[in-house]
């Protein structure tokens, strides 16, 4: 069950739509550069908390898997930065739920509890900071 939960918090960090923009960069205007910075804050993170996730399924005899990308992310390769921001922002909403629920299922292993709910309360203020945008 823990392995089942931790890749699933695996499949949110690593297979987001912020983590898929890392390689595919969108277009921005010059004085979007509080956005960018949000956005590069935001992968930033997610990749250092889905290093700490691969990292507790190894440790539980697993092995990391964080699967493919939504296919439906290609149709985003040619739009504008300002429109990924809201993007970003419904489906990290849609994101807290599921961290919310791995929350849940781990209380019974509070070390990987306390992970879900660092990606969780990490999440939940990069929605604060993008939504002031």
């Amino acid at each position: 069950m823990v392995l089942s939960v931790l890749g699933r918090l695996l499949r949110i960090l690593c297979r987001s739509l912020p983590a898929y923009l890392e390689s595919a960069r969108p277009w921005s205007r010059p004085d979007e550069a509080r956005g960018r910075t949000a956005l590069a804050r935001l992968i930033a993170d997610q990749q250092a908390l889905a290093r700490r996730v691969a990292e507790a399924i190894i440790e539980n005899h697993g092995t990391p898997d964080p699967g493919p990308f939504p296919l439906e992310f290609a149709a985003l390769n040619d739009v504008s930065l300002d429109y990924l921001l809201g993007q970003i922002l419904d489906r990290a909403r849609s994101d807290v739920e599921a961290v919310e629920h791995c929350v849940a299922e781990l209380a019974i292993v509070p070390s990987a509890r306390r992970l879900a709910e660092e990606v969780l309360g990490n999440l939940q203020g990069h929605i604060d900071q993008i939504a002031q945008l």
